[in-house]
């Protein structure tokens, strides 16, 4: 669907718009509520004081557009924005690159945002976790038991979210690691929780909301 040419403070409501392409366009201070706008395109378009609520934005486009005061479910796109910039970092060394970067996407759902031969970035919206591989010179001189052993003497634990736990607990079995069993689950600030480890030993809490 093409839209040109939209008047200001459009309201939309219980609509499907997938794919739709909004270009040349004034929307500020329209409203969106329970709309899909799954792989639509806002090109050239002003969003001043929009307001998106319950909104499908997955896959969205947004090109030279006025986003001042529009919000997705009450929160300022501009701190969202500031917020994905300045998202916390994670980093960590490992002996084999590859396996570990294969366990942390399959269990975290992580996707690749940077890679390169010596390290890759695996992030989430709300965080990032930097995979360096430890110079071969290092390497050779670390071993790591098969199944890993954990390294519980490291005054360090990682902590990430998961989705589900069950789910982390499959992937992490098939891709090296180990999520405890379901009864050393525990509750904690809103949070099931479980340890667990990565396939080098690293001990790793996960944590289901």
């Amino acid at each position: 669907m093409e839209i040109e040419n939209t008047q200001e403070k459009l309201s939309v409501r219980n609509s499907d718009l997938a794919a739709s392409r909004f270009s040349d366009t004034k929307l500020a201070e329209c409203s969106f509520h329970n709309v899909n706008l799954r792989a639509s395109t806002f090109a050239n378009t002003n969003l001043g004081g929009a307001r998106f609520v319950d909104v499908n934005l997955a896959d969205v486009t947004i090109q030279d557009a006025n986003l001042t005061g529009m919000a997705i479910n009450g929160i300022l796109v501009t701190d969202l924005i500031r917020a994905f910039k300045s998202r916390p970092q994670t980093v960590l060394y490992a002996k084999n690159l590859t396996r570990m970067q294969a366990f942390y996407q399959g269990v975290l759902l992580l996707e690749i945002e940077h890679a390169e031969s010596d390290h890759v970035v695996l992030a989430s919206p709300m965080s990032q976790l930097v995979i360096l591989q430890v110079p071969e010179s290092i390497a050779t001189a670390i071993e790591i038991a098969d199944p890993p052993k954990r390294r519980t003497e490291t005054p360090i634990k990682l902590v990430f979210e998961v989705e589900n736990l069950a789910s982390a607990r499959d992937a992490a079995l098939k891709l090296g690691g180990q999520v405890d069993p379901v009864e050393r689950e525990w509750n904690y600030q809103g949070c099931r929780v479980c340890d667990g480890h990565d396939p080098e030993g690293n001990v790793v809490q996960f944590r289901q909301r």
